[in-house]
């Protein structure tokens, strides 16, 4: 069993194949065959800033537990980009055009990082399927009741509350991040599951971190920046969209709901936004007078700038398709229509990974919100 067990750190990808042959011997330098025996029945998780400032990490760990997940150690600290690069080294490349969210999310808040023991799903499988399964997948609303991620409300795919393992050798590589082959070691062979107390790990004040809350309160900030007649269109909008956010249901649920007041609302942004522009472009080809309009520039760039805002958090395919989105974050801010640090993060990350996402749903037969359209820019 132990020679079979040790398979798990064979890798075909060379660059993989050498650090996992490397870690084996690590390994190997302070485990017993009794510790390669268990490898089964090990799993790393590490429970990210957006559900501990949240003060989810409680409801996860305990969600674990109850399906016979348990801690055998775990530590609360906050990562650094090295730490980052490391733990997620083989898929850095694969994600490099939006790799700047990783450091830009992590460093908010602590993480939690879990050295997981059980009983395995059965036959060859591991602990990590098992814990994979129960996680679900990487695009929260992709998934189904009794994943965590979906139930939980994860944001998208960077802020989706747990990372989890592949399989034991990826687990011992992403536990080293945190702690020495000993410690790993030594929760290979405890039984004795680690306590833990909800305060441990929870910040001092948690908050609700949810996508669609902080989508529909940057709208909301954006609309007051519109002519009075236009501001009252889209706040009927925003109203309805409050009230199906308020609810908070279950994710794919609440995607149905949200499907026509999302098409209606970028629909009449992307119109609002088309109208505002043109009349800048009259603005500036009118005789000289900078002063004049100058100061009726200042107010029209405001309303393009709200109904960019909308549009594009509205319409899951046009912002996906949005090459100048770090630039209308800047704008947004500078007009105070963003101006938490977790709606920024939430606002920010959204849009590097949206093309992802939108594969994700689109996998899974769920629908992409925006206009009847569907158009791209």
């Amino acid at each position: 069993m132990a020679r079979g067990a040790l398979g798990y750190f064979d890798r075909e990808d060379p660059l993989e194949a050498e650090v996992y042959r490397e870690l084996r011997e690590e390994f190997l330098s302070v485990a017993g065959p009794g510790h390669v025996d268990r490898l089964r029945e090990f799993a790393f998780a590490m429970i990210k800033p957006d559900a501990f400032a949240s003060g989810l990490a409680p409801e996860i760990l305990s969600r674990l537990e109850s399906e016979g997940l348990w801690a055998a150690a775990l530590r609360v600290s906050k990562m650094d980009p090295p730490q980052i690069d490391e733990l997620y080294r083989f898929v850095k490349e694969k994600y490099r055009d939006s790799w700047w969210i990783m450091p830009k999310v992590f460093s908010g808040r602590e993480v939690v990082a879990v050295l997981l023991r059980g009983d395995p799903p059965g036959g060859e499988e591991s602990l990590p399927t098992r814990l994979r399964e129960l996680v679900g997948p990487t695009t929260p609303d992709a998934g189904v009741e009794g994943q965590i991620r979906y139930d939980l409300k994860g944001g998208n795919r960077v802020l989706n509350l747990i990372h989890a393992s592949d399989d034991p050798a990826a687990a011992v590589r992403e536990a080293s991040v945190f702690f020495s082959m000993e410690e790993i070691v030594d929760g290979l062979e405890t039984e004795d599951p680690a306590e833990w107390s909800p305060e441990e790990i929870s910040p001092d004040e948690p908050r609700r971190i949810r996508r669609w809350d902080s989508f529909h309160r940057v709208k909301d900030e954006a609309a007051s920046l519109l002519p009075p007649g236009l501001e009252a269109e889209v706040s009927r909008l925003l109203d309805e969209e409050g009230e199906i956010v308020g609810e908070d249901l279950p994710p794919a649920r609440e995607r149905e709901m949200l499907v026509g007041v999302e098409g209606r609302m970028s629909s009449l942004a992307e119109s609002m936004l088309r109208d505002l522009e043109g009349s800048a472009v009259d603005l500036a080809r009118s005789p000289p007078d900078p002063g004049r309009k100058g100061r009726r520039w200042q107010a029209e760039r405001e309303a393009i700038v709200a109904s960019t805002a909308i549009w594009l958090l509205s319409d899951e395919a046009a912002l996906a398709e949005r090459r100048d989105f770090d630039v209308i974050v800047l704008e947004m801010e500078s007009l105070d229509v963003l101006t938490d640090e977790w709606d920024e993060v939430i606002v920010h990350s959204t849009w590097a990974v949206m093309p992802q996402m939108m594969r994700d749903l689109n996998r899974v037969g769920r629908p992409i919100l925006g206009s009847a359209r569907g158009h791209f820019i």
